[in-house]
């Protein structure tokens, strides 16, 4: 799945690990991590990913590592970041993709750990904000290269570009001396400026039509309202102040001439981008609003995700069901089969044989 049409040539290493990585997938959930990393390379310099690749079979840094050494995994990982939020401009598919193949090599836990070493988190009332949102100095006349200053950077950016899997690294294995500290650096440093950036991004984005999209970092309310075929379709996604540490909730009661089974399932898809996919307020509006043009096209929504467009990889169900014609998308089904330990169809119960359409 590689949006810009052009196959990459994966470094030697990545390809030896991707065979690892896929010595337990079932086949489709082995075909689907290989486009994965096919557009990670697409994006990312190769040096990069053999870097990042590498930490995972590391040994943690000794505390009297050089300097040097820890200034430069950091700084990486900044790029890194850098790289990701540019592929997700370009194309929001990426971001999933990208998100996906860094999960896979562990390099989060392993940034994360060695950050934590030296970040100063636990300062909130500071209110000096620039001091973990960029390098630049106090006086604004150069860049700070200082370990705590880069480290509390790293810490922050992290939370910011990959918000579903730092809620799954700070569940799982963030130590718990820890975890009040990180929650309290997200809730007062992180969420606010991001909640923030978010906000601008809408109100400078460009594809939102007659979408009508308002916001507030007081109140943490993102507000959608768009008309179709004289049903006014309303979303309010609720951002709690420790997010993404914490579910982002989503109210559509507000829509009229839907059925509530149908709005329903339209917060449902929202909450599943911000929740579980890494995607921003903007991604999933956007996401919403094509979902929804093409629901009142006639097109009917994968019985298993409820959405018309795959979270993911924005692909119309392609699967049929031989007996009900009921249509899935791939990765669904087979996620479904999976989860269940059977391969019967989601909606007629019989043995599941299908084609692609």
């Amino acid at each position: 799945r590689l949006y810009s049409g052009d196959t990459i040539v994966l470094p030697k290493e990545t390809i030896l690990r991707l065979e690892s990585w896929k010595e337990y997938l079932e086949e489709e959930e082995a075909e689907e991590l290989c486009e994965d990393v096919q557009v990670a390379a697409s994006w990312l310099p190769h040096h990069l990913m053999a870097e990042i690749e590498s930490w995972e079979e590391d040994m943690e840094l000794h505390e009297d590592v050089l300097e040097s050494t820890v200034i430069g995994r950091l700084l990486l990982w900044i790029a890194c970041l850098d790289f990701l939020d540019s592929a997700a401009v370009s194309d929001m598919r990426n971001r999933g993709s990208i998100s996906s193949y860094i999960e896979r090599t562990g390099a989060l836990q392993k940034i994360l750990s060695l950050a934590l070493r030296y970040a100063v988190i636990n300062n909130h009332k500071d209110e000096n904000w620039k001091s973990c949102t960029s390098m630049c100095n106090d006086d604004n006349d150069g860049y700070d290269f200082k370990v705590p200053k880069i480290a509390t950077l790293v810490v922050f950016r992290t939370v910011e570009v990959l918000p579903t899997l730092v809620k799954k690294w700070w569940s799982d294995d963030c130590p718990r001396s820890l975890q009040s500290q990180v929650s309290e650096f997200v809730q007062y440093r992180v969420a606010p400026d991001t909640l923030k950036r978010e906000l601008a991004r809408i109100n400078s984005a460009s594809g939102i039509g007659d979408m009508e999209v308002s916001g507030s970092c007081v109140s943490r309310e993102v507000t959608a309202t768009y008309v179709q075929d004289e049903c006014k379709l309303s979303v309010m996604i609720k951002i709690p102040p420790s997010f993404p540490l914490r579910n982002v909730e989503v109210d559509c009661q507000k829509t009229l001439g839907i059925a509530e089974k149908r709005w329903r399932h339209w917060a449902l898809q929202i909450m599943r981008m911000l929740n579980s996919q890494d995607g921003s307020v903007l991604d999933a509006l956007l996401l919403w609003k094509q979902n929804v043009d093409k629901e009142f096209e006639g097109v009917e929504p994968c019985p298993v995700c409820y959405s018309v467009l795959c979270v993911k990889t924005h692909a119309m169900p392609n699967l049929e069901c031989k007996t009900c014609h009921n249509r899935f998308h791939t990765s669904c089904l087979y996620k479904w089969f999976q989860s269940s330990g059977k391969s019967q169809c989601v909606l007629c119960q019989q043995p599941w044989s299908g084609a692609k359409i």
